[in-house]
């Protein structure tokens, strides 16, 4: 138990430790500050590497455009150099900054922000969508086709199992 000089009475009746107990909290909260900033720095690193690496299957589809049609190769060549010097960017600069950066962007343009955040939530649900694991969907028996709604045409996915063997 602390002593009466560790612990301070506050006006509501409280009381919490001297300034060992807050030097620890602020050491535990500085790791964890400092861990989460290194992992969030790895990410940035993997995806500006990836994007780098977008860039360059861009440029070398240029270089096999240019010889079928300069004009397009040009404007592919301009996407690649855009790609790249996005991929620079997110390497150089740091998570702060590029919030900040957000946060701006956001305010200056919130409709394209809104739709922007739309578009790749969209996107991230599509990729998680297809890079499920196909395992989970025989977990419902083979009573279901393995048509997607999604992506099917009119009608609705249809039923073939028998009710009477468990079906649904």
């Amino acid at each position: 138990m602390p002593t009466n000089q560790e612990t301070k009475s506050k006006p509501n009746g409280k009381t919490s430790t001297g300034a060992n107990g807050e030097s620890a909290m602020a050491g535990v909260l500085g790791g964890i500050q400092q861990r989460v900033t290194s992992r969030v720095d790895e990410q940035k690193n993997r995806a500006a590497d990836g994007l780098g690496g977008i860039a360059d299957v861009i440029r070398s589809a240029s270089d096999e455009l240019r010889s079928e049609n300069e004009t397009l190769a040009s404007y592919v060549d301009m996407a690649g150099d855009q790609m790249r010097r996005f991929a620079d960017q997110i390497r150089q600069r740091g998570i702060a900054d590029m919030m900040d950066d957000v946060g701006q962007f956001a305010r200056r343009r919130p409709a394209l922000f809104i739709g922007g955040a739309f578009l790749v939530g969209i996107g991230i649900a599509r990729f998680l969508k297809s890079t499920a694991d196909r395992g989970d969907d025989r977990a419902y028996g083979s009573g279901f086709s393995s048509v997607d709604p999604m992506t099917a045409g009119t009608g609705s996915p249809s039923y073939s199992g028998d009710l009477d063997a468990g079906g649904y």
